[in-house]
């Protein structure tokens, strides 16, 4: 005997995760290391998380006899297609220790010597998304919209002001029976689309002022995504761009497939910052 207003979680969900893994790591002689790794993959599921369960629309009818939650078997909300990683450290071959300059005078080794970088390149695939029916089509249950055959997902713009195509998406026939065996009202499978890429580069140089063997100060300058790229959120569906609850969404509206936010939020636009670090 449950309470009301409780979440009740089973393990009752079905999950596969297939990947090709390739991972490259080299340190060179010369003061460059690089570490770089492609992950191809597909995750599927029918497993939502409680916490998050609008981010790929919840279950439609859980406890509907002959529907469950096997019918939302999708593409996990994390899944990633295509990832690849890139990143590493080199020591510029200036000053003294180092290939040129190394007999420089002080003042030389100063100004030149002494400089180091290191990087970080992430390149990612979208991640996928659902798109709801523009009307309530049953009364207690969520809906997925249809694919219209012959149209594609992403054409049209494909862009932030219209990441999805309109015409490649309908709402179901509303239910016309209680207790009718005919699920189609219900709408198709979810996960039909997915959404723009991240693609972010995070740059860093460094140099050391040493005083002795020991201690030195390190002058640190550090880039985050420093091509300035906006990695933008999952497009909306409602009227004014954002997700909408049936009977709120318009396929024909300007605004559907909009995107309107960015993942990183505030942090996503480039960000430089400068430190001096004492080691002793």
């Amino acid at each position: 005997d449950f309470t009301s207003n409780i979440t009740y979680t089973s393990f009752a969900a079905d999950s596969y995760y297939n990947s090709l893994q390739v991972n490259y790591e080299r340190r060179f002689s010369v003061g460059l290391s690089m570490l770089a790794n492609f992950t191809w993959s597909k995750c599927r599921t029918d497993a939502v998380d409680v916490l998050n369960g609008f981010a790929l629309g919840g279950y439609r009818a859980p406890f509907l006899p002959g529907f469950g939650i096997p019918v939302d078997y999708g593409l996990c909300e994390f899944d990633v297609p295509k990832a690849f990683h890139f990143s590493g450290t080199y020591d510029l071959p200036f000053g003294h220790g180092r290939q040129f300059l190394s007999n420089s005078p002080g003042f030389v080794n100063a100004t030149f010597g002494g400089w180091s970088t290191n990087w970080i390149l992430t390149l990612q695939e979208g991640q996928p998304g659902t798109v709801p029916c523009a009307i309530s089509t049953t009364s207690g249950f969520g809906c997925t919209a249809f694919l219209v055959p012959g149209q594609s997902v992403t054409a049209g713009p494909h862009n932030v002001n219209q990441w999805l195509n309109p015409n490649a998406f309908t709402t179901p026939p509303v239910a016309t029976t209680i207790g009718q065996s005919d699920y189609s009202p219900l709408g198709g499978a979810p996960t039909q689309f997915y959404g723009p890429g991240y693609h972010r580069l995070d740059f860093s140089l460094f140099k050391d002022f040493h005083f002795t063997e020991r201690i030195y100060l390190q002058f640190r300058s550090e880039f985050f995504n420093l091509t300035n790229t906006p990695n933008f959120s999952l497009p909306g569906f409602g009227g004014n761009g954002v997700v909408a609850a049936p009977g709120a969404l318009d396929y024909t509206s300007n605004s559907f497939g909009k995107i309107t936010s960015t993942r990183d939020g505030q942090n996503d636009q480039r960000e430089i910052q400068f430190a001096l670090k004492l080691y002793w």
